[in-house]
């Protein structure tokens, strides 16, 4: 066996790629008297599966505090499996896992995935590039007929998530260990962003979040406002959700007509 089969043979074996390797294995490389080839190797398996395991409870510590360790484990392990590590970085290894519990829902919590959204979009938004916030006074500087044609651009650390459940209450009652609440179904708009070094996230009105998704798709600000049409007063609604946007940071510059 070369030298590049061999190196490939251990790397299936430590990421139990393939199935048993073990009678390879035990062909390959030596064992001891305490410990046979096989044994010897699955001890770097275990290592390696328990710090992908760790990786994944970093970004994901609610959930893991929601399943306990050994349903968290088994979760990971399950994932680990149809996701390996395909990154130089672990800290992208739970970039499919929220669609991993979508496919593969728990009977009793099908909230999970909902939650694993929220926490993937926190450990995002902490990462992404710093800018200056615009402030409110770009857009007054805008000439008035130009108003409603100019575009709004997001900054970079703000997520906006749809969920199925409750994934506010639910990661809140984590946040203070009260009392788990069972799911909770419906449509919630979520918004992330980071202020500093700190991770907020808030649930909106779906009006609002509609609103922030036309800013986000490039929108003139007549369409971004059209999103509050509904409203007893759409001007004063619209008007007041523009400004909390820059109150926030959430808006990275205010652009004139194209």
């Amino acid at each position: 066996m070369t030298l590049a089969e061999t190196q490939a043979l251990l790397h299936a074996a430590v990421t139990r790629e393939d199935g048993d390797r073990s009678l390879e294995i035990q062909r390959c490389f030596t064992g001891s008297p305490e410990l046979t080839a096989a044994e010897r190797v699955e001890i770097y398996a275990d290592m390696y599966l328990w710090r992908l395991v760790d990786a994944l409870r970093e970004d994901y510590p609610k959930l893991a505090a929601l399943l306990g360790d050994e349903r968290f484990y088994a979760l990971a392990e399950a994932y680990v499996r149809e996701h390996p590590s395909a990154h130089h970085d672990l800290g992208r290894m739970g970039v499919h896992l929220a669609a991993f519990l979508r496919a593969h829902p728990d009977p009793g919590r099908p909230d999970l995935a909902d939650l694993a959204a929220l926490e993937w979009a926190r450990s995002e938004v902490f990462f992404e590039a710093d800018v200056e916030p615009a402030r409110q006074d770009a857009l007054t500087a805008l000439p008035t007929e130009q108003f409603l044609h100019a575009r709004l651009r997001l900054a970079p650390a703000v997520r906006l998530l749809a969920v199925e459940h409750d994934a506010v209450g639910l990661w809140r009652a984590l946040e203070h260990a009260d009392a788990v609440p069972p799911p909770a179904p419906g449509i919630q708009a979520i918004a992330v962003w980071r202020g500093g070094f700190d991770v907020f996230h808030t649930a909106l009105e779906l009006d609002e979040a509609t609103a922030l998704e036309s800013v986000a798709s490039g929108d003139p600000l007549a369409r971004v406002c059209a999103a509050f049409g509904r409203r007893e007063d759409a001007a004063r609604a619209a008007f007041s959700a523009i400004t909390s946007w820059f109150d926030e940071g959430w808006i990275a510059a205010a652009d004139g007509p194209r």
